[in-house]
């Protein structure tokens, strides 16, 4: 490490050394110009000059010109002495290191250039935690429904007729949930990656927005069912011109949320309103809630409230739906309370 930290200095140095001299250079060129233009003003008007007041104008300004290039000699080493912080701090965020922090609150003339650092170390690092958190995540994900259809394929592969009829259906069936879930994770993440390059929505057409809305009520009704939850809609009759896909889309990724995080017994509710300019979308639930250190990041891609990832999913469900409702031009907003229940809400603006 101290061999890594003198490489960094002895680096730094000769740029320092570089920049110090263009600055003293460019000094002594800027001074000598107005002694130049000093000079050919004089000339103009020598009549009224001796030639004894010349030299002693020019005896005069050489001294200045020699005080001004020492001045900005010793101003830019003073320059450097906070310019070599920033270059050091840069230097480590380079090689990783993004817990690195600049002092920005004493009076001195970088502050601003400091805090700025220090605001982009903290982004960077943050992000870097979420590559870390998506990369483990995404094994995870993988590596699960990998085992299990392998596991059951070779059970039913080498199975010597010791197998009942239902046990092989019901390993069948779990080949078959776990290769939707494989099918699932690689969707969403194409899903994402085309969202985020999509500026608009291309095919429009009207649907009505409260049936859509039924129907993705029905194809969830194993998931709530099965946790005997309190499914309820209330809906105003809307039709809505977008892409029918996306918005189904949308609406499942809400519901699925709904039904994952609240616990067996509780209720969801769904309501519709037709207002003048918006078309509101809630989804309420009787869930954990959402902390209030996680409610601004919830909408970031690959973030999870559930550090121990013992929930399925890699954080791209409400990254999703937050895209989505951004290229239909309209809101995602969530209301929460831990223990209470959370509830997200859609305006989307009527065409």
């Amino acid at each position: 490490m101290k061999k890594k930290k003198q490489k960094t200095k002895e680096q730094l140095s000769p740029m320092r050394r570089k920049i110090s001299a263009m600055l003293t250079l460019q000094t002594f060129f800027v001074v000598l110009i107005v002694v130049v233009i000093a000079s050919a003003i004089a000339l103009m008007y020598r009549v009224a000059i001796t030639d004894m007041h010349m030299i002693g104008v020019l005896s005069m300004l050489v001294p200045i010109v020699v005080l001004v290039t020492l001045v900005n000699f010793l101003f830019t080493r003073y320059i450097y002495r906070y310019l070599d912080k920033i270059s050091d701090a840069m230097q480590k965020v380079a090689d990783g290191d993004y817990t690195v922090r600049l002092d920005a609150e004493k009076d001195q003339p970088f502050r601003e250039l400091y805090r700025n650092f220090n605001t982009m170390a903290e982004e960077l690092g943050g992000v870097e935690m979420l590559k870390n958190d998506f990369i483990n995540g995404y094994a995870h994900e993988l590596r699960t429904p990998i085992t299990s259809i392998n596991g059951f394929a070779e059970m039913l592969l080498n199975d010597d007729g010791t197998l009942s009829r239902e046990e092989k259906r019901s390993y069948l069936e779990i080949i078959a949930s776990e290769s939707r879930r494989l099918a699932d994770l690689a969707g969403n993440s194409l899903l994402m990656s085309r969202l985020d390059t999509q500026k608009i929505i291309p095919d429009k057409k009207p649907f009505s927005l409260d049936e859509q809305l039924r129907r993705c009520s029905i194809l969830l009704s194993g998931q709530w069912t099965e946790k005997e939850l309190d499914m309820t809609m209330d809906l105003d009759e809307a039709v809505y011109v977008g892409d029918y896909d996306l918005m189904q889309h949308l609406w499942i990724n809400l519901l699925t949320n709904a039904v994952k995080y609240t616990p067996k017994g509780g209720s969801i509710t769904v309501t519709l309103k037709n207002e003048e300019k918006f078309i509101a979308v809630s989804v309420a639930d009787t869930g954990k809630g959402i902390p209030p250190e996680d409610r601004e990041r919830i909408f970031d891609k690959y973030y999870q409230t559930d550090k121990s990832h013992s929930k399925r999913g890699l954080g791209l469900g409400l990254a999703i739906c937050k895209r989505i409702v951004q290229l239909c031009n309209g809101t995602l907003e969530v209301e929460s309370e831990v223990g209470v229940g959370s509830t997200f809400t859609v305006r989307l603006p009527k065409s």
